[in-house]
């Protein structure tokens, strides 16, 4: 067999779960390679560590306060998308409506439509600076599961 197949056997081996012929195999090629019997002698302390850990099962409070917490987050994330999506409707709405009176109005002087439309452009340049900075601070905050 190949190394790599040995060391794949290697917890089969401390548990106890090889054939007959692969444990005889297994045990040769131990005497013989030194990183495989290292490697077996780390795994048996790892298992002798960890032999008294038991695995915790959650009782039935835990799962009903945890699904309780999964509900509200979608139900806040739903709620914040429908906001966001109609204040970007109004938003948008409210724009077109600025720049259909203010901007296409003829009988405005040059430079009010010119200050109007400059104002609009800075401020949602403005406004897309800021929303990008923030997610990406929200992204990259290394902090942000910590509780204060």
């Amino acid at each position: 067999m190949a190394h790599d197949v040995f060391k794949n056997l290697m917890m089969g081996y401390l548990d106890g779960e090889l054939t007959a012929l692969e444990e005889a195999r297994m045990e040769q090629h131990l005497r013989e390679c030194a990183d495989c019997s290292g490697e077996l002698e780390s795994f048996r302390k790892l298992k002798e560590i960890t032999k008294p850990m038991k695995l915790a099962v959650p009782d039935e409070a835990y799962w009903e306060q945890y699904w309780s917490r999964v509900y509200n987050r979608l139900e806040r994330q739903f709620g914040w998308a429908l906001f966001s999506v109609g204040a970007i409707l109004l938003a948008s709405y409210g724009s077109y409506t600025l720049v259909n009176s203010l901007l296409l109005d003829r009988e405005m002087p040059a430079v009010m439509r010119i200050g109007t439309a400059a104002l609009i452009i800075g401020v949602c340049t403005l406004l897309v600076s800021v929303v990008r900075e923030r997610i990406h601070a929200w992204r990259s905050d290394k902090y942000k599961r910590i509780k204060q």
